[in-house]
């Protein structure tokens, strides 16, 4: 028969902690390499999308903005996918930024940005523009993309 005394219940209880930390470091590694796998994922199918209108360029004709609305349904499909490796914490920003894009992106127009500026002394130093507003959108949604 096993003969336990106490000294063989602290190494049993050492040894089961020491199990069970191993296992929360394991699943911590884990978490994280699954999460900067989605980031990957999710910062190329956003990249891959705005391609030509993210970063801005200085000028945009005015043949491309209809890809601005035409982006929203595969940016919210993206995300989608991505929101559930986000810690929850995190998830109401995470919406909020997407609300935003998807917001501008049905009013940004041509005509706003080419016009945006141009009459001296109409625009303050704090004005943001609608481009500029779109590459704030957009980096906002890519910041939740940061490796760990």
């Amino acid at each position: 028969m096993i003969d336990i005394t106490i000294n063989n219940i602290f190494i049993i209880a050492g040894l089961i902690l020491l199990l069970l930390f191993l296992a929360y470091v394991v699943r911590q590694i884990r978490g994280k390499k699954r999460f900067n796998e989605a980031a990957d994922v999710f910062r190329n199918r956003i990249l891959t999308e705005l391609k030509g209108l993210y970063p801005i360029p200085r000028h945009l004709e005015k043949s491309v903005f209809h890809r601005f609305r035409e982006s929203i349904p595969k940016i919210e499909s993206a995300a989608a996918e991505f929101r559930h490796f986000l810690p929850s914490g995190n998830r109401n920003s995470f919406d909020t930024a997407l609300r935003d894009y998807s917001e501008h992106c049905n009013t940004i127009r041509w005509e706003d940005c080419a016009t945006f500026g141009i009459v001296p002394g109409t625009r303050k130093p704090e004005d943001i523009g609608p481009k500029d507003i779109f590459r704030q959108n957009v980096n906002a949604l890519l910041s939740f993309a940061r490796e760990r």
